[in-house]
């Protein structure tokens, strides 16, 4: 006889990440010997630094000591540090540094840190779903901020809402590559400081933008909460290592909730990290491939006319309205992997209200591979409409 009481908690039911399910149904048609184009995943090239690689490769062969402080090794706090004054001319205390297991481990602990169940936190649509659903599984109350263009987040419609406690922004925006200006980050940082609203911002696609350089919040007072990943413009996604930079006024809590939580990340992943700083001349040539992509991408999207997007400013995806093919973003996707084996990701996971008419194409993987599988795309528009 089966047992039936266990249920699964309330807050654990949450909305599943829809790119992750694309990924598996991707693999399985390549187990099948299918050819698939992976244009759904927010990963960058898989040019993880040679001299990070060498590191790890020394490093495996050493006898380093197996947990770390939970907070990180203090050389790669002073690391970070150093490379915010370096590219910000922001000066940060390592003490105010936490090493954390991927972003997402830093997005747990600051939600855990700043808000208690029933608090109000605002984001801005479209957005990266863990937000969300991190948010919901604390019990902390999600209030959702929509522009009237998908591509055009509106900081100032915050002024709408009441009884907020805190915001989450990044910059630049994943899915829809929008990269604030310093007037909107001062304008955010004022009015969250003034109203006493807790700001966090994820910064994790700095690094990775076309115009020029941007600032992060920091430059603009030390009351914010900064979170970064060594995943996207570092290139080492799946090494599981993220930073948070915190107020001095969270520091002891957020220490106490990392040892309980986490223990600490990985020992030799961080001390490989240790030498990406060293890399950053390679790093931004990176950025320059990501940037051809893109504007190859502009060339044939704009073939498509029926397709409503902007060029992205920052991070490696466009976002596009396909509200004119007068079809469901989850069909069109699952057609494409289906029919041309092009994985895209539908905009359900970023946008509960127009996410149906929405998707997300990413250019990070290599310059044939972005081409190649836009193309099929191109060649199922034609043949429809």
């Amino acid at each position: 006889m089966t047992n039936n009481f266990y249920k699964p908690s309330s807050r654990s039911n949450i909305s599943p990440f829809h790119v992750m399910n694309l990924l598996q149904k991707a693999k399985k048609l390549e187990s099948n010997k299918k050819k698939i184009f992976h244009l759904e995943l927010g990963e960058p090239l898989m040019l993880t630094p040679k001299l990070v690689v060498k590191e790890v490769s020394k490093l495996s062969k050493l006898k380093i000591p197996g947990y770390t402080p939970s907070n990180g090794i203090l050389e790669l706090r002073q690391r970070i540090a150093e490379y915010y004054y370096d590219n910000y001319n922001a000066r940060i205390s390592n003490d105010r540094i936490f090493i954390t297991t991927g972003s997402s481990g830093a997005f747990l602990l600051s939600f855990l840190v700043n808000f208690d169940p029933g608090s109000r936190v605002v984001i801005f649509n479209p957005v990266y779903p863990a937000y969300r659903n991190i948010l919901k599984c604390l019990n902390i109350d999600v209030v959702e901020i929509y522009s009237d263009n998908i591509n055009k987040i509106n900081l100032n419609r915050i002024e709408q809402f009441e009884n907020i406690d805190g915001v989450i922004i990044s910059n630049p925006n994943n899915p829809n590559g929008q990269v604030f200006s310093s007037t909107e980050l001062q304008y955010i940082y004022n009015y969250c400081n003034k109203n006493k609203i807790k700001l966090i911002l994820d910064e994790i696609y700095h690094g990775i933008v076309y115009e020029k350089k941007i600032p992060s919040i920091l430059n603009f007072g030390d009351d914010a909460i900064v979170i970064n990943s060594f995943s996207k413009f570092f290139c080492m996604p799946g090494w599981r290592l993220g930073w948070v930079i915190v107020p001095k006024s969270l520091k002891e809590n957020l220490l106490k909730l990392s040892q309980n939580l986490f223990i600490s990340s990985g020992n030799i992943a961080q001390y490989a990290a240790l030498k990406v700083f060293d890399c950053m001349e390679e790093l931004n040539k990176i950025v320059i491939k990501y940037k051809k992509n893109r504007n190859s991408c502009n060339e044939i999207l704009n073939d498509m006319p029926l397709l409503k997007f902007t060029v992205p400013a920052g991070a490696f995806y466009y976002y596009i309205d396909i509200s004119g093919l007068k079809i469901d973003s989850t069909e069109l996707c699952d057609t494409l992997i289906k029919k041309h084996g092009l994985a895209i990701t539908p905009g359900i996971d970023f946008d509960k209200k127009n996410g149906h008419k929405t998707i997300r194409i990413s250019f990070s993987s290599n310059h044939t591979t972005v081409i190649d599988g836009l193309s099929k795309f191109k060649v199922w528009y034609k043949n429809n409409y």
